[in-house]
């Protein structure tokens, strides 16, 4: 059974390192996705190479910068003008999470952090759950809405020199739980997806083969981030959910 079949799933970062294993998945599970991107052209290129011919129709491409909150809100606007309603948002979006010791950051270092994480995930999860919260629930579904936002272990454990990256993920990781706190009896699910390792193309590069066979896939995280969209999720709220695959120790 297509656990996202008739959902419609706003998805932000598509066109990143995991993004087009996520927009297959979705697709192949069932969805209408609007995939979001600063440049219209590269979300459409990002769904012309990974989708069928016959399946490019259940996909819209809207181009959005989140760091600006207006274009986010515009974003939303498109994905109910096309579609009728969010489902979902699944968000995947942010970079720039350069190595830095803390003693040789400035506040630069953080601001620049905080804008390309929390940030955008507040630009776009804003407007999103407004809409989910103007919406009638999809018939035996049992929640309204489902918010899924993609972090790193950092938030919770930080890694060495990255402490404004943990510092902006961890904010984002408040965001879920403030949501889920806030609107839980609103039919509003809002979970972090805390990814550890991802083993994308070229990072065998930078990692040992052990390391790189011990992270997750791209398809390990598009498929839970694929079931945290679904109503079969509705159960999980508010959570921290953990992805470190084989890494356990």
């Amino acid at each position: 059974m297509n656990l996202v079949d008739a959902s419609v799933i706003l998805l932000a970062g598509a066109t990143g390192r995991v993004g087009g294993a996520t927009l297959t998945t979705l697709v192949a599970e069932g969805a209408r996705v609007a995939v979001i991107s600063r440049n219209r052209e590269r979300a459409q290129s990002t769904i012309e190479a990974v989708l069928a011919p016959d399946v490019r129709m259940r996909a819209l491409a809207i181009e959005a910068d989140l760091s600006d909150p207006d274009a986010a809100a515009a974003a939303v606007e498109a994905c109910v003008g096309a579609f009728g309603r969010i489902d979902a948002l699944v968000n995947l979006a942010g970079s720039g999470s350069g190595r830095i010791p803390l003693r040789d950051s400035t506040l630069a270092d953080l601001q620049f952090a905080l804008r390309a994480y929390t940030e955008t995930a507040y630009n776009i999860t804003l407007p999103a759950l407004r809409a989910m919260l103007a919406q009638p629930y999809l018939e035996g579904a049992r929640s309204r809405g489902r918010i899924v936002t993609v972090t790193a272990g950092s938030s919770k454990d930080p890694a060495p020199n990255r402490g404004a990256f943990a510092t902006a993920k961890a904010g984002v990781n408040a965001l879920m739980l403030a949501i889920a706190r806030e609107h839980k009896i609103d039919g509003i699910v809002a979970n972090a997806l805390v990814l550890g390792g991802v083993a994308f193309a070229g990072a065998e590069k930078h990692r040992s083969a052990e390391d790189f066979a011990a992270a997750a896939t791209p398809q390990e995280v598009a498929d839970a981030l694929t079931f945290l969209a679904s109503d079969r999720a509705s159960g999980i709220n508010g959570a921290l959910v953990d992805l470190n695959a084989r890494e356990v120790d």
